[in-house]
């Protein structure tokens, strides 16, 4: 599918700020081992802002911009072309040293003793795709999709203790329960085409797993919000990381005595349709 992404960050303050330093995580992936090529990615900031590039620690295209002047809203606007595909993301040869990092507790995943107890009814299955896929399942089937119970700073203790939660809780609580079971799973931050929300709207970034099945099979792609189970080509994937924290769409800090309010717009439709 050839998908185009349109995601718009607003932030208001109710007096004004300076010294505004932000990270924008909204790159599409351009891994060649992954069946997924941006074709094109433009980004917008207003006050105009000159944007600066790095790859993180995980791979991830970081751009980060830094606005000086007295101001009191920033507006960016990322508009990405992105071609997908189904199919795995490969092990890289380097890979065995990474999953140290995908295979313990993180700032957001926690071993508390509710993700233990959850952790009994999978003990047996010792097959890392069949666990993962299982797992993935019973997530979808036992939590209740509900916005507004949680907050982006929500654990997966906090999650398991709610029994509800959106897409990134769900996402936290799935990378708890392989990781303690000896199975490495990243934390994925992306979009998907006709559904972020299980009522199939666009309105939001989107979050899932990938959980690595060994050298032959790679990263799988492993979404438990939705019933469907497996990461196909209405996914677009931004970027990878241990949890939520390495990841997050738009991060920064600023100088000034106000109170800040955040607004997002997604849109993410189908260039195929109009070919």
């Amino acid at each position: 599918m050839i998908l185009k992404v349109e995601h718009a960050t607003l932030f208001e303050y109710d007096s004004p700020i300076y010294e505004t330093a932000t990270e924008v995580r909204l790159h599409p992936s351009n891994n060649h081992a992954a069946p997924q090529r941006c074709a094109s990615f433009k980004l917008q900031v207003d006050p105009p802002a000159t944007i600066f590039e790095y790859t993180d620690f995980y791979g991830n295209c970081v751009n980060h911009f830094n606005l000086l002047q007295s101001h009191k809203r920033v507006k960016i606007v990322a508009t990405s072309v992105v071609e997908t595909g189904i199919g795995n993301t490969s092990a890289a040869d380097d890979e065995d040293i990474f999953l140290m990092d995908f295979s313990g507790e993180s700032r957001y995943v926690h071993f508390d003793p509710a993700v233990r107890d959850f952790t009994t009814c999978f003990a047996t299955n010792t097959d890392s795709y069949h666990l993962a896929e299982s797992i993935c399942r019973h997530i979808n089937e036992s939590f209740i999709y509900e916005p507004g119970v949680t907050d982006v700073h929500s654990t997966s203790a906090v999650v398991m203790a709610l029994g509800r939660g959106v897409c990134q809780d769900f996402a936290h609580i799935m990378l708890a329960t392989c990781r303690y079971l000896g199975v490495p799973a990243r934390y994925v931050s992306g979009y998907l085409f006709g559904g972020s929300t299980p009522d199939g709207r666009d309105e939001a970034s989107h979050a899932w797993c990938e959980v690595y099945c060994g050298k032959e099979k790679g990263w799988i792609g492993m979404d438990p919000t939705h019933s469907t189970l497996f990461v196909d080509d209405r996914y677009i994937k931004i970027g990878s990381g241990r949890d939520y924290g390495d990841v997050p769409p738009v991060r920064g800090t600023f100088k000034g005595n106000a109170t800040e309010k955040l607004s997002v717009a997604v849109k993410v439709s189908s260039m195929d349709e109009k070919s």
